[in-house]
């Protein structure tokens, strides 16, 4: 079983930033997938956020529909803008070996043209574990990993990006998500002039693949197993890595809570 991360660089335009990706994918993925990950504003063209023509869409959906069929893979497409009543929409969708989607999540594009967040974690049970779905900013806050950890998540999928002026520290927080979370995290990420890539797949032990800022696709072994022998009970601490899951006291959430109100 094996883990495939996406991570390209932006080009001239929609088509070609998509058509780069594909072309890829479909040259690298091999039938020992499990899944494929590809980032947030997987097919945009520099920093733009703008929606991707219907016709475009229509094609990149088929592409990696047939990639999932092919291999009898979970394909996260990565997420694009698309047009919906409320305005601008980021979507994300999770297909099934058989190309259907089997989760997705919708997220407002805001008017800074960043990536809002929301209330819903998907979690798919999977013959490879269960996963959790993960768009952009959502990722980085406390609350949506471990919720979805709790709801049985043994490997996060997540289209996110790294921006802005703290990269480093973004790329280490995936890491520790992984460790506080005793969960594997496939992350991935795109390269622009503000996007640092930085797509990777880490264990809670540590990274076991990183692509930094090189563009192609990251291949690394998956073995469910790992995580669920790390989640075992070791009131030691020698084995396992039980307490960053399980070691709970949910009895102090009441007043934690009413604390912060």
């Amino acid at each position: 079983m094996t883990i495939f991360v996406a991570q390209h660089a932006r080009r001239a335009n929609p088509e070609a930033t998509a058509a780069a990706v594909l072309d890829d994918l479909d040259s690298r993925v091999t039938d020992e997938a499990s899944f494929v990950v590809l980032p947030e504003n997987a097919f945009t063209t520099g920093d733009d956020v703008s929606a991707l023509s219907p016709r475009l869409r229509e094609q990149c959906l088929d592409r990696l529909t047939a990639l999932a069929r092919t291999h009898g893979a979970y394909v996260l497409t990565g997420s694009w803008p698309e047009e919906r009543p409320g305005g601008l929409t980021q979507v994300a969708r999770l297909l099934d070996p058989s190309g259907s989607v089997c989760a997705q999540v919708e997220r407002a594009v805001l008017p800074d043209r960043t990536t809002g967040t929301g209330d819903d974690f998907p979690v798919v049970e999977t013959p490879f574990g269960h996963v959790g779905v993960l768009l952009g900013p959502d990722f980085w806050l406390v609350e949506p990993p471990r919720i979805e950890c709790l709801a049985g998540a043994e490997l996060l999928l997540v289209a996110g990006s790294l921006d802005g002026t703290q990269q480093a520290a973004q790329r280490a927080a995936v890491w520790g998500i992984a460790t506080l979370n005793t969960v594997a995290v496939a992350f991935a990420g795109s390269l622009s002039e503000r996007c640092g890539g930085g797509s990777a797949v880490a264990m809670p032990e540590g990274f076991v693949a990183e692509a930094g800022t090189h563009e192609g696709i990251l291949e690394t072994p998956w073995d469910v197993e790992r995580i669920r022998h790390l989640r075992e009970p070791d009131l030691r601490f020698q084995q396992t890595l039980w307490f960053g899951l399980w070691a709970r006291r949910t009895e102090l959430y009441t007043d934690l809570t009413a604390q912060v109100s």
